[in-house]
């Protein structure tokens, strides 16, 4: 009986081995609400000082760069699908609103909106960090990124128990409480230190982990438990943190190439920095670009391209853009830098009226 335990505790370990890797499948999406979308298209970026807020940068090559792969080879960062926010996070459209209005005249006031608390659910933090790789129903695609459902089912003592009847395994309280404690701590260890294919989540904190992990128990339907419906306090900049590392870094380098190269660098494979972005592109730019991904033309040359993340929002893809992105050394971008990107924004579609490349 020891040795048959033994095996189900093993194969319970193996079972959470490939635990959140990355993708998102590039799809269109319906059109936003259009009031703050205008005002991000609008956002005189010119008046805009931007600011360092205390968040740690994501640092070093991107995670495919760091695994040897290209952006075709892989299905990670490109099935997120198009399923909609939870609408916890909606706050964050006060929020920018407020700040695309105190930029103009108060700077300081701006930096202060975006450090500003909202309570967000487990189901946002699981869209800004693991929806890109294992899609909105956490299947992942096999078999290159593993399912969270069968992991966090493991983790159940009353579906444990359900197992292993199911295989003839006769297990006392003892046993079963053993089984489903080593499957959530390989979960969590999994999500605080990565594996061979998936990157570290190691910037979550303690009440973010318990409010995913009770979003994880939602998608694969295990019993609620305590951390059914975990509400956290997040601000707009630790909202761009979590996107920017769970979600942008899979592909794009913290620092290095310019996105200022255009189209013939794209054709070239050449993948855009995130400390760039906002010195290169507009905000309504970026908005379009996140939203809709790569353009017809785009795909039709054969580069690089970038999916579509629809299932962010406006207000979302702008805390990612209005943050000042730390680069390595720490240092924040210059008004002066921004204020350049105002002149890209010709000819581009505004964010709350673009239609699909």
């Amino acid at each position: 009986m020891r040795r048959i335990c033994d095996a189900f505790v093993f194969a319970a370990t193996v079972a959470l081995a490939g635990l959140l890797i990355s993708a998102s499948a590039q799809t269109t999406q319906s059109k936003r609400e259009q009031g703050t979308a205008q005002q991000l298209a609008s956002m005189p970026v010119s008046d805009t000082k931007v600011r360092e807020y205390p968040i740690p940068s994501s640092q070093g090559p991107s995670w495919l760069k760091h695994l040897g792969l290209a952006v075709s080879q892989t299905h990670m960062g490109q099935v997120g699908g198009s399923i909609a926010f939870s609408g916890k996070s909606n706050g964050l459209k006060p929020i920018i609103e407020r700040f695309l209005v105190a930029v103009r005249s108060n700077p300081d006031k701006a930096a202060e909106i975006l450090n500003e608390k909202l309570l967000v659910s487990g189901s946002d933090l699981y869209r800004w960090n693991c929806q890109g790789c294992h899609g909105a129903d956490g299947k992942g695609v096999d078999p290159e990124i593993n399912s969270v459902l069968g992991p966090v089912q493991g983790t159940s003592p009353a579906l444990t128990r359900k197992r292993m009847e199911a295989r003839g395994i006769d297990a006392d309280d003892d046993m079963i409480k053993q089984v489903s404690e080593l499957a959530e701590g390989s979960l969590r260890d999994r999500l605080q230190h990565g594996g061979k294919s998936m990157p570290a989540f190691e910037y979550l904190r303690q009440d973010e982990v318990e409010a995913l992990v009770g979003y994880l128990e939602k998608l694969a339907d295990v019993p609620p438990t305590k951390r059914a419906g975990l509400l956290v306090p997040e601000s707009a900049a630790r909202a761009g943190e979590h996107i920017v590392r769970g979600t942008c870094h899979i592909c794009h380098d913290a620092t290095g190439p310019r996105a200022g190269g255009g189209l013939m660098a794209l054709t070239q494979g050449i993948i855009p920095s995130l400390a760039s972005i906002s010195t290169d592109n507009s905000l309504s730019g970026i908005v379009h670009q996140v939203q809709y991904g790569s353009s017809s033309m785009m795909k039709v040359t054969g580069g690089e391209t970038m999916p579509a993340y629809p299932y962010f929002t406006d207000e979302e893809i702008a805390a990612v853009y209005l943050v000042a992105y730390p680069t390595g050394s720490a240092t924040a971008h210059k008004s002066s830098d921004i204020s350049t990107t105002r002149a890209r924004a010709t000819g581009i579609h505004s964010a709350g009226t673009a239609k699909q490349p």
